[in-house]
Order: structure tokens, then sequence, then C-alpha cells
């Protein structure tokens, strides 16, 4: 009886409007917090699994808010069975080992979506690469430039004429590209990167989200099991 009061009460509240939900006067009030905390203490997997349901809302819009971002560069299609998110920084040893086998991805899979992320961590040299990047964006040479910043030798400093002399073999207008570097929206991006990266407790570079799983670091047999489990459970899905 009390399970059947529970439900229905629930059921009454999510339909009603909010004014009507706030018609209850203070006794009726006190007997429906009495219901359900007794339907609660007899029955405790309900709150567990309103938890868990609210846990799993969570993390599938956590994962669509990263694997969606407009601002962010991706390659391949936005129905991809498989999107892999990755956060790098510029001046990450494992970010440059990752580098091939991410675009070697970018060209032979076409079932298969990369959406970069920047993590700048490492110092400012990482910082004002990242910032170079996000503000070249608009000009459509993002993958080349990012390819070129991730090639510059790990024990040579990048400097700010280093990033602008890649910025122009990759043909970008560096003046323009500089021009950009000042816009707020650049470090909003960033920011909002590093909140992602706290989101899904990555703690360095580089951090890979595999239709929404994380995995840590540059472990390619990891990584590429992960990617072959991630297209069956999409194609067990479609069925």
């Amino acid at each position: 009886m009390v399970a059947r009061l529970f439900v229905l009460l629930c059921l009454a509240l999510a339909a009603a409007p909010a004014a009507s939900a706030q018609t209850f006067n203070g006794q009726e009030q006190a007997e429906i917090r009495a219901i359900v905390r007794e339907y609660l203490v007899r029955n405790p997997d309900v709150l567990r699994e309103a938890l868990d349901a609210l846990a799993e809302r969570n993390t599938a819009e956590r994962w669509q808010q990263i694997r969606n971002d407009p601002r962010d560069f991706a390659v391949g299609p936005a129905d991809a069975a498989v999107t892999i998110v990755e956060f790098y920084d510029y001046r990450c040893t494992y970010c440059h080992h990752a580098m091939e086998w991410v675009i070697d991805l970018t060209r032979t899979r076409r079932d298969l979506r990369v959406v970069f992320k920047e993590l700048p961590i490492l110092g400012p040299s990482s910082m004002e690469a990242a910032r170079a990047a996000l503000a070249a964006r608009p000009q459509g040479r993002y993958l080349q430039f990012h390819q070129g910043l991730m090639s510059h030798p790990l024990d040579q400093e990048l400097t700010s004429a280093d990033i602008d002399a890649i910025a122009r073999r990759a043909g970008i207008d560096v003046t323009r590209m500089r021009r950009a570097m000042d816009d707020p929206q650049i470090m909003q991006t960033l920011e909002q990167n590093r909140a992602h990266a706290i989101d899904y407790n990555i703690n360095g570079t580089p951090g890979f989200v595999i239709n929404g799983e994380l995995i840590p670091g540059f472990d390619r047999p990891t990584l590429e099991a992960r990617i072959r489990e991630a297209a069956r459970e999409r194609r067990t899905a479609q069925r």
C-alpha cells in the first residue's frame, strides 16, 4: 500500500505544475514527507537506483558536452560509431608520440571521429602554443599547424618566434593569428577544457575519452582495444 501511494504521489507531483504543487498545506506536506521517508527506509534500493540513474544521466550529459563543443576542431563524421576526444599539451612527450597514431586514425577510419582539445599544463610555452592553435583555427589550417607544433623537438625551447615560424609554414596569417590570440574567448575555451579534464579525472596528458570512457596516457594496445569495444557496443545498440 505504501509503495502504491509513493508511486502515485511521485507521478502526481511530476505531472502537476509548480503552482499546484505548492497548494499542499503544512499538515499535508508533513504527511507526504512521512510517506516518502517510510517508503525509502523500507525500500533503500529505490534511492540507490535513483542515485545511479542520476549519475548515469550526468555522465551522458558530460560526454555530450565534450564531444559536441563547436569550438573544438574535429575530424570525422558527426554520427561516427566511435568518438575519441584527446586532451593534449604541445610540450608533452607522450602527446608527441601519440600524434602519428591519431592522425593515422583520421585518415584510415571512416567510422571514427577525433575531437582535439588543448590542455596546456606544462608551462607558458604550452599555453602560448594552445592559444595560437585556437586563434588560428578559423583560417582553416588547424591540423597542419597542430602537426607542426607537435613536431617541434622537445629538447628545444618553443619560443614565440618558433610558434610564428611553424604557423607560417602551415599557411597561417601570423598577424591575424596574433591579433585573435587576445580574444577573451580563447582563454574561456582553455578554462572550459581544464574544467572538463577535472570532471574526467584527467591528471596528465594525453588523456583520451573514447565514447565516454577515459583511457589515460598513450597506451596504444589499450586504446585500440577500447576502440574495438566501442565499435561493437555501437553495432549491438543499433540491432
